[in-house]
Parts: C-alpha cells; structure tokens; sequence
C-alpha cells in the first residue's frame, strides 16, 4: 500500500529548552515526564484549576529538550499561557513551525526514505534530502506507523511526490484515526475532565507530584467513577446531528466524526456512562456499537 502525506489543518510544535525544562512541564501537565516514554510519545493535558483540559499533547524528548506537539491550537495561544507560569525556571518556549506547514505521513518513514541520510536524537529523526533537513516525530494517530514531519525549508510537497508519496486529505487521516478508535486534538478533549478523557491509564500519571488540576483529578479517581467518557460509535449511515439520544434524553455529544466510502460512520463521542448499555441514537440512526477509545 502506498504512504500518504496529510497536510495538518492547525498544529503546533513547541520545542521546551533550558537545563529545568522536565521540572517545569512536569508542573504543567497530567503525565510523568520524568518517566520512560512510549515509543510514539507522551499522551498528557495540561489542566485548568477544575481538572478541566485545556490542551491535549504528545511530548518528545530530545538530548537537549522537550517537544510538545499540539492539534487544534494555535503556537502563539499555548506558549502565552505557558509562559505565565515559568517564574524561576531556567527554561524558554519556542515555536518550532513559525509559518511553516507540518505534515502526517500515514506509514513508515523509514521505508519512504530509505538509503538517505538519517540523524536520531531522542524521538526526533532528522532526514537529509538534497541538503533539505527533514524533522520527523512518531505519534499514535493510526492502526499502524504515522509520523508528524516539518521542514524549515518551505514546500515539501515536491520532495514528498518525488519520493513516491501521494498526497492525502484530512478525511483520509480522520478515517484512519476513528477506525483506530483514537481521539485526538482540542475538538475531541478540549472542556470535558481529564478524568473524562477514556485514555487515563496512558495520559495521566496518580503517583507524581502536583500539578495543575491534580486536585481534582486525583479526588475524581479516589471516588472511582466519573458520569461521562469519552467513547467511539459506529453508525450505520451519515452523522446529521451532534446530539446522541436514548429515548427519553439527549445522552451525548459527538466531538469528531468520519463517514466512510460504504456508508458507515465513526464517532468519538463524549457519552453518559449509564447510557452504554442503552439503545442510542444519532438523529434517525441507531447506534450499532459503542467501544472504549484508544
């Protein structure tokens, strides 16, 4: 099967420097960045003061610092409020796209640029095409290898197609995610509990130390249950409403969806726990299968 290379419609990559660039995101964030670190990175949030996310991230680690990797929010946006809370820490945030435009590649990078110049240094990868410098990330976006790339160079369309990359859309990477059962982004976990999010054991750490939002996280946990998740629905026709409904209530709201070629679609939904084992709906649509996300 050919690799796809997806343009990402709004993304930001924030590269953390500085020698107490780990102490100061360990303060911010829901994970233990001091811990050993997935392949595909770190899934973490970073919190308001009521346990609520506010951005969704994947970290990566480097020799020389900390890459944080944000769908669906602006640099500018995330490394203000950041900033605010860096008071003694020797540490500064960078915009590592500026203007320039990042990439998914759906499969594996090695094999699409393989017999070029390769650098690794920590979970970045560094690409040497015709003296063009191509940065690479894994992340978990997909059944499979996906890779977030950028260039300083500019346009890297022409070198993708020359490498036998054909170019695919959004809908196409949101296919691969939603079957994947993966949520990703503010759209999916922007204002719902981190508690709430259906990835805690991979996103949130209970044995660290404080940080934004602990408080009520950690309270959430100890009373074992929370009233809503995150889930995937899989509908069998369009998604024409945001609303999910049993008979009596509205029971949910849908975050992201895909309608697929056969006319099936897949849902990250953000549902009522009691209502799982309940008929749902979806404007005249029942649902077909709720399932935990990934």
């Amino acid at each position: 099967m050919q690799v796809m290379y997806v343009p990402r419609p709004l993304a930001s990559i924030i590269k953390l420097t500085g020698r107490d660039r780990v102490q100061f995101l360990q303060g911010m964030v829901t994970n233990d960045v001091t811990s050993q670190y997935p392949s595909t990175g770190l899934r973490a949030f970073h919190l308001d003061n009521k346990g609520t996310i506010v951005y969704p991230m994947t970290v990566h680690t480097t020799s020389d610092a900390l890459y944080i990797d944000v769908e669906g929010a602006p640099a500018g946006e995330i490394i203000s409020l950041l900033d605010h809370y860096v008071v003694m820490e020797r540490c500064a945030l960078h915009d590592v796209l500026g203007s320039a435009e990042s990439f998914w590649i759906m499969g594996d990078i090695h094999d699409v640029f393989a017999g070029v110049d390769k650098a690794s240094d920590g979970h970045i990868l560094t690409f040497t095409i015709d003296d063009v410098q191509i940065h690479a990330l894994p992340v978990l976006r997909r059944d499979g290898p996906c890779f977030v790339t950028w260039s300083a160079a500019g346009d890297l369309t022409p070198l993708f197609a020359g490498a036998g990359l054909i170019r695919g859309t959004v809908e196409d990477a949101e296919h691969q995610r939603l079957t994947a059962a993966i949520p990703a982004g503010c759209t999916d976990f922007t204002r719902i509990l981190a508690m709430e999010s259906g990835i805690t054991g991979s996103a949130i750490s209970f044995t660290k130390g404080c940080y934004i939002g602990q408080e009520i996280t950690a309270r959430i946990d100890a009373r074992g249950r929370t009233h809503r998740e995150l889930v995937l629905l899989e509908i069998p026709g369009d998604v024409t409403s945001h609303e999910v409904r049993t008979e009596e209530a509205v029971v949910g709201q849908i975050r992201s969806s895909y309608s697929g070629p056969n006319g099936e679609s897949f849902a990250i939904c953000h549902l009522r726990n009691e209502a799982r084992s309940q008929p749902l709906y979806v404007g005249t649509l029942t649902v077909t299968s709720v399932r935990n996300v990934v």
